[in-house]
């Protein structure tokens, strides 16, 4: 793998990002443009992307390795919650700070910036197996995650909001591959080139949200040196000499790697906005989290893949 190749699709969705902050700064966007955005991505670009990676799978596709991917990803959302406890007890973060950094821990960016980075290191069709990576996240996020990032608890869940566009499109995309169903071209192109909006489209919502705060707080935020390294560095490591025994696939082990690797999602913001939580921290830490993985992610790639 040519790490230099890695490192420039990292530096270019930065970039981007920095747009997205450019056009906050200027006043050329607000956030409400952003919150618009975010949900746009959410309900139609994302949902495209999957079903076009599951339209586009060669007809070839081992079973065995969806039905692995199905595997892994259950288990790792439940696993997951107990390691997010650990980090938090480790790094000692605040009594009433505690489940968003379990939230932050447990869900990383897979759909604004997983897709994009595991599509630049593995291809286009590494997109269906992150597809199934995504439909647990979903899921989880939409039970479990709610539960952490809301004041109610289990009381603030919802069938409409555990049925969103990403679940529906996740399990479309699935059934696809396991039927082998086949759209027409033209539909199939439309939904794929909506689909690869959400690369500049998502890093541009990102920037977007950084805008709304300072960055002397954010790098005041002490305990996001600690997370990180730990998050980003030392837990996609720790994954890969576990999984690397169960495995034997190196293309699977290298996407569940990079997953693993991933920052802090942005839908941490959006549930803190939802759910009156902490949204300044949210939002420090998907900005060191993004920042960092300029790094991070290049990193674990040139060790580990």
């Amino acid at each position: 793998m040519d790490i230099t190749v890695v490192f420039s699709q990292m530096i270019q969705l930065f970039l981007v990002l920095g747009l997205g902050y450019i056009a906050a700064k200027t006043k050329v966007v607000n956030q409400n443009f952003g919150t618009q955005l975010s949900k746009f991505i959410l309900s139609i670009t994302i949902p495209c992307m999957m079903i076009a990676s599951a339209a586009t799978m060669p007809d070839n596709t081992d079973k065995n390795e969806i039905l692995m991917m199905f595997e892994f990803s259950i288990l790792f959302y439940f696993i997951m919650p107990f390691i997010a406890y650990l980090i938090v007890r480790i790094i000692g973060v605040k009594k009433a700070e505690r489940n968003l950094y379990m939230y932050m821990t447990i869900w990383s960016n897979v759909g604004f910036m997983g897709f994009p980075v595991i599509a630049s290191i593995f291809g286009e069709n590494a997109i269906f197996y992150a597809t199934i990576f995504n439909l647990i996240f979903n899921v989880s996020n939409f039970t479990l995650g709610i539960t952490l990032m809301s004041k109610e608890g289990k009381g603030a869940l919802s069938l409409k909001n555990f049925l969103s566009p990403g679940i529906v499109a996740s399990l479309a995309a699935v059934a696809m591959v396991a039927a082998n169903i086949q759209l027409p071209a033209v539909l199939n192109n439309t939904i794929k080139m909506v689909g690869e909006t959400t690369t500049p489209l998502a890093m541009i919502v990102i920037g977007v949200s950084l805008a709304g705060i300072s960055f002397k707080s954010v790098f005041t935020e002490i305990r996001m040196y600690p997370y990180v390294l730990i998050k980003q560095i030392l837990l996609p490591i720790a994954a890969y000499l576990l999984l690397k025994n169960f495995i034997a696939n190196p293309y699977i082990l290298g996407i569940a790697v990079i997953i693993i690797a991933m920052p802090v999602a942005t839908s941490a913001v959006l549930f803190a906005n939802r759910y009156d939580n902490n949204v300044p921290l949210a939002t420090k830490g998907v900005f060191i989290t993004t920042l960092a993985s300029v790094v991070t992610i290049p990193l674990i790639s040139y060790l580990l893949l």
